[in-house]
């Protein structure tokens, strides 16, 4: 009779795929949010009226944190391993 050979195996990461509704809603939050900032940095530079109350700040940390969360919703950041 031969034993089966036994090997220890450290896990790094683990596979981990989101849910298909997930990722939609957050590459939709992640371009919307960029589109977002353009426009912001769009008005800036010229007479463009396209969001409400014009070129403001609160407009470009919304973009990012935006799609930071739609990044992280569409499993970006998630282990491959």
């Amino acid at each position: 009779m031969t034993k089966a050979k036994k090997t220890n195996q450290t896990k790094i990461g683990r596979m981990h795929t989101r849910s298909v509704p997930s990722r939609i809603f957050g590459w939709s939050l992640s371009w919307l949010s960029l589109v977002v900032v353009v426009l912001n940095w769009i008005e800036e530079f010229s007479s463009l009226e396209a969001l409400p109350g014009g070129h403001s700040v609160f407009y470009l940390m919304g973009g990012i944190v935006g799609a930071t969360v739609g990044a992280w919703r569409a499993g970006v950041f998630d282990a491959k391993s």
